[in-house]
């Protein structure tokens, strides 16, 4: 079977309607998270009421996962979007980053912060080390992370992956792994009043409890 190549375009379609609520994401990666969205998208909205976008490198050309690197990124975007998207973004959209821990700065996530409040809608989910913190709840639970590092997380993760003898990313987004995840990342969640997340745990369930609020299978869930 020949497996398509996804481009930016493809996590941006057509389907976006102009007065749907749109949920512009801002992340890191250009791979991992994006394909997670864009499933999340295809699986539980209905495009006319909801639809997740993405802001990509590619269509701002302003390269790096620094915080200051997603606030020029999504100001690139605002003030000149790509040709291919058939909404336009404003500042009135809402506008969620999705990024890493990593050893960027302190005062960049601040920045960041700022930046956030100066839209109307914007907010920032924080993984601790990585997005596969995340992707990992969908699987097992805090506890049984050894990893101590982002990059010894993605191959236990990938291990983990193997052993469940699922797909990417659908095979993770049932709803019974989705609610679990939420579950064990809310658990694992230590520093519920901070932004940063404490080692192994991660803000991203917070963004997917919101996003379920739009869900056309009507989910609810406590956020």
């Amino acid at each position: 079977m020949i497996r398509k190549r996804f481009s930016s375009a493809d996590y941006n379609k057509k389907e976006a309607f102009e007065d749907a609520t749109k949920f512009f994401i801002v992340c890191e990666g250009e791979v991992k998270e994006p394909k997670y969205f864009q499933a999340f998208n295809f699986l539980f909205f209905e495009p006319k009421k909801a639809s997740i976008l993405h802001v990509f490198e590619k269509d701002t050309l302003i390269i790096g996962s620094q915080p200051k690197k997603l606030i020029e990124r999504a100001q690139a975007f605002i003030e000149n979007p790509p040709k291919h998207l058939t909404v336009t973004p404003t500042k009135e959209d809402k506008f969620r980053f999705v990024l890493d821990r990593d050893d960027h700065p302190e005062d960049q996530f601040l920045e960041l912060i700022s930046y956030c409040k100066s839209l109307l809608d914007a907010d920032m989910f924080i993984s601790n080390y990585c997005f596969e913190v995340w992707l990992y709840f969908h699987l097992d639970d805090k506890n049984s992370i050894t990893s101590s590092t982002s990059k010894e997380l993605k191959t236990e993760l990938g291990e983990k992956h193997s052993q469940h003898k699922i797909n990417y990313p659908k095979g993770y987004l049932t709803i019974e792994r989705l609610l679990k995840a939420i579950e064990r990342a809310e658990m694992a969640d230590e520093n519920k009043t901070d932004f940063f997340p404490v080692e192994k745990s991660t803000k991203v369930y917070l963004l997917i409890k919101e996003l379920l609020q739009y869900s056309v299978l009507n989910i609810s869930v406590e956020k």
